[in-house]
């Protein structure tokens, strides 16, 4: 995995794994702070949604790879037994309850009665227990789950049981991942394929899957035996109803293909418009774009383990130099895109706008100076690991040099391809600072912070910061989990592990006759129904 990939919300996907269940994967939802669209008198059924993306996925088993593009075009035809809400809380989806028992080791998930696959077969415990090992052993957050599951069982047809060796908190979270998630398909059809990824999915979601000519399209059609749960649409959880009769998903790898096609009616939903191109979306009376918050944010990332930035108060004199503002500004242009209203190192459920604010964005250039004076500061240079392969990261890191040599830094910004910068940054002796996004799944922090881990780039050892992380990981609760990231967070600020600098979001776009459209990370087809 990593924080650099084809899109922002794969930026960890090179980086390293951190504690149990935070392999750092892109996922998680992520909800439009644009403007809604028009709807009409109300749903109707009938009609093609021509959605364009970046590229073909590379396949349709979405256990089988963590590609954004697989995340979003089986959202509809596969289902896993929970779906986050809005707030990034795992709900009932192919199960109807989560029960824990035995200590929080024994986790019993009675499923859904009359669900039927795309071939017509019943939903049964054996199908939902075949899938579940497939994705301990295939999927990231499943491998690095499977140390602490002892057993999966069919206690009957209609029950499945969960054995584990430890409290894993966060299980249901796990199982209700978007991203690489846990799909529940025929035990048959997995026996058939093994390990190997399955070409043709068989789910249990609202659309199933018609056809897929690579470098053509993907054809999803109403699957009309689809019963829908009856608790009210919220993020990827609720009800689920299939309006259109078809959704054609189209791979236009070229961004300005993708809007030249929006404009002219070719595509009815546009996916990754770029941030300089918002002003064309708005022009266009028949276009509403789509602003998808939370995203990311921007981070200049500390080397604690080897050389200058081992002296806490080198890491303070930098953050005193940063001014958030003009960093954000340079690096991603309109204000509807980026923020630095927060803190914050979590999203939805773990938002906090408090802990760490009276050190977040408050350049200091006098205290800046006095500490480099209070470290007896050399001279030498901060060598910073730079890309032009992301625009943004190259301009963030322009004007972060400039502020560092304003209080005394000297800055040596050495521009590599991203390839390069990855390897680097993992040797500890080579470099002081680099600059990424933190990306991933807002319901699981541990998996969109690889700060988290001693092993990732950055290298933050602490024994607080650890302990923190066990009761974040091994607590069922959501209060505790809370409050548990908020000291996460405190100790993120009070030992100065890395500059956060603001929150970044991302643009789609979709014609104003689509209705209901659900602008979340891995958009879903389902409740969206084409008005005139």
């Amino acid at each position: 995995m990593s924080d650099g990939g084809r899109t922002r919300r794969e930026f960890l996907r090179d980086g390293g794994l951190v504690a149990l269940g935070a392999a750092a994967l892109s996922a998680g939802p992520r909800w439009a702070g644009g403007p809604r669209l028009v709807r009409a008198a109300g749903p109707v059924k009938g009609g093609v949604l021509k959605v364009a993306q970046i590229g073909d996925p590379p396949t349709l088993d979405c256990i089988a790879t963590t590609a954004d593009v697989t995340a979003t075009d089986t959202q509809s035809m596969l289902e896993s037994l929970f779906a986050l809400d809005a707030k990034g809380v795992p709900q009932p989806m192919l199960a109807t309850a989560e029960q824990w028992s035995n200590g929080n080791l024994t986790l019993t998930m009675p499923l859904r009665q009359g669900v039927t696959f795309h071939d017509g077969s019943p939903m049964t415990a054996a199908d939902v227990v075949a899938s579940l090992k497939r994705w301990l052993k295939l999927a990231s957050l499943g491998q690095e789950t499977a140390a602490e599951v002892k057993d999966i069982t069919a206690k009957d047809d209609r029950t499945v049981v969960i054995q584990l060796a430890h409290p894993v908190g966060l299980l249901t979270s796990y199982l209700a991942n978007p991203n690489n998630m846990a799909a529940i398909m025929p035990r048959g059809l997995l026996e058939q394929h093994g390990d190997k990824p399955v070409p043709t999915p068989i789910g249990t979601g609202p659309y199933r899957l018609a056809e897929w000519k690579p470098d053509a399209h993907i054809k999803l059609v109403r699957w009309d035996k689809y019963v829908p749960v009856s608790q009210p649409p919220s993020g990827y959880a609720g009800q689920r109803i299939a309006y259109l009769d078809e959704v054609q998903i189209l791979p236009i790898p070229d961004g300005n293909t993708r809007l030249a096609g929006l404009q002219s009616g070719q595509f009815d939903v546009a996916f990754q418009i770029s941030a300089d191109q918002y002003a064309q979306v708005t022009g266009s009376p028949s276009l509403t774009p789509q602003i998808v918050k939370p995203d990311s944010w921007l981070i200049f990332n500390l080397n604690k383990k080897m050389r200058m930035f081992t002296n806490p108060k080198l890491r303070l004199a930098f953050l005193k130099a940063i001014d958030c503002k003009p960093v954000m500004e340079a690096a991603f242009g309109p204000p509807e895109f980026w923020s630095i209203a927060s803190p914050t190192i979590g999203y939805l459920a773990y938002q906090d706008d408090t802990t760490g604010a009276p050190a977040y964005n408050h350049p200091d250039t006098t205290g800046a100076k006095a500490l480099l004076k209070e470290a007896g500061y050399d001279g030498s240079p901060i060598v910073w690991l730079g890309t032009k392969n992301y625009e943004w990261m190259y301009k963030a890191s322009l004007v972060a040099k400039e502020q560092l040599e304003a209080v005394g830094f000297k800055v040596d910004l050495q521009i590599m391809d991203w390839a390069t910068l990855v390897q680097r940054r993992a040797k500890a002796e080579s470099y002081d600072v680099f600059q990424t996004g933190m990306g991933g799944t807002p319901a699981i922090p541990t998996a969109m912070n690889a700060i988290v881990s001693e092993k990732w780039p950055g290298f933050w050892a602490s024994a607080k910061k650890d302990a923190a992380i066990q009761k974040f990981n091994t607590s069922v609760g959501l209060a505790d989990r809370k409050a548990a990231w908020s000291e996460v967070q405190r100790l993120f600020y009070d030992e100065v592990v890395a500059v956060k600098v603001g929150d970044f979001y991302s643009l789609n776009a979709a014609q104003k006759r689509v209705q209901a459209y659900n602008n979340i990370d891995y958009p879903p087809f389902w409740n969206v129904w084409l008005g005139s």
